[in-house]
């Protein structure tokens, strides 16, 4: 890949984890004020519950994103950016402009969420 496609694609990276990191904090800030708050009766208890959860589940998912565009950061200083993970072949720039911290090309992403689709995970359970 040339150099200048690279630091495009290093200045979008950094921009990612950028922004994950003011969400993350954002979501602290939030986090902090609703503590705060009198809580009045059991619905509302129920709702904050709830989204307590899924503020968690969401943080875990920014979390796994930050992981992959820092590994993607260190391929680009290894000089092995944009190169699948499993078949090692380069990925597509149009995927990579989509996805600048993708892993993997679309045949072995499509292939590796074919099996361990949900028919494969019973069989697996089955074995057992």
């Amino acid at each position: 890949m040339k150099k200048n496609k690279l630091k495009h694609f290093q200045s979008l990276l950094i921009n990612i984890r950028a922004e994950i990191a003011g969400d993350v904090e954002k979501a602290h800030q939030n986090e902090k004020g609703k503590e705060a708050e009198h809580m009045a009766d059991i619905s509302d208890d129920a709702a904050r519950s709830y989204d307590k959860k899924l503020q968690g589940d969401l943080e875990e998912q920014e979390w796994v994103k930050l992981k992959q565009v820092e590994t993607a950061l260190e391929k680009i200083d290894n000089e092995e950016y944009g190169t699948c993970a499993e078949c090692e072949i380069e990925i597509p720039e149009a995927r990579l402009e989509i996805m600048p911290y993708a892993e993997f090309c679309t045949q072995c992403l499509s292939k590796m969420e074919k099996d361990s689709s949900p028919d494969q995970n019973i069989l697996n359970i089955r074995e057992l």
